[in-house]
């Protein structure tokens, strides 16, 4: 009878240790699915010069190169674009969500990227107003980075809605883009 529940502990115990890889290796798998698209997403933006959106009539939505690279890579991961704008703080500046179709999200709905535009003279006008320091306006600084977020999950149903897993990229300063 020993030997039959120390069998049964070692049985647990390779189970145990069988599942945490197999948990570890779809993370693992999830976050460079992400971080590869969230590439794309910013190569493409950076490639454009900044004009990544189409104006169809119906508002902004992502142009057709942006939803092609979405379906390629087959990224079908949701999150809140709300949740980092509340950790932001900064309601001046929030990230915009949009769906898989290139489509842009109303609030509380999940999206599949959030992208957000950080004009670079007012962020530094910002920085050295709270600092003290006397800024003058320069139309030289007048350029834009973007900030891209993708998310990925563990689909476990705690560890899902404790954790908001996301990978975020940002552009290099794109100066006197043409809109």
């Amino acid at each position: 009878m020993k030997e039959s529940i120390s069998m049964t502990t070692i049985f647990q115990i390779v189970i145990l240790f069988i599942l945490l890889f197999t948990a570890i290796m779809c993370l693992t798998i999830n976050n460079s699915n992400a971080f590869g698209v969230k590439d794309e997403l910013v190569n493409i933006i950076e490639l454009s010069g900044g004009n990544f959106l189409v104006n169809d009539g119906g508002g902004n939505r992502l142009n057709d190169e942006m939803v092609e690279t979405i379906a390629q890579e087959q990224y079908r991961v949701t999150g809140s674009c709300d949740k980092l704008n509340q950790e932001l703080g900064d309601s001046s500046n929030p990230y915009i969500g949009y769906r898989k179709d290139g489509m842009p999200v109303s609030s509380g709905e999940k999206a599949s990227v959030c992208i957000r535009e950080v004009n670079v003279r007012d962020a530094m006008e910002d920085v050295l107003t709270k600092s003290g320091v006397n800024f003058i306006p320069n139309e030289a600084l007048n350029g834009s980075y973007y900030q891209v977020v993708v998310f990925y999950q563990l689909n476990v149903p705690v560890i899902e809605s404790v954790y908001n897993m996301q990978t975020k990229g940002e552009t290099r300063i794109i100066y006197n883009k043409n809109r």
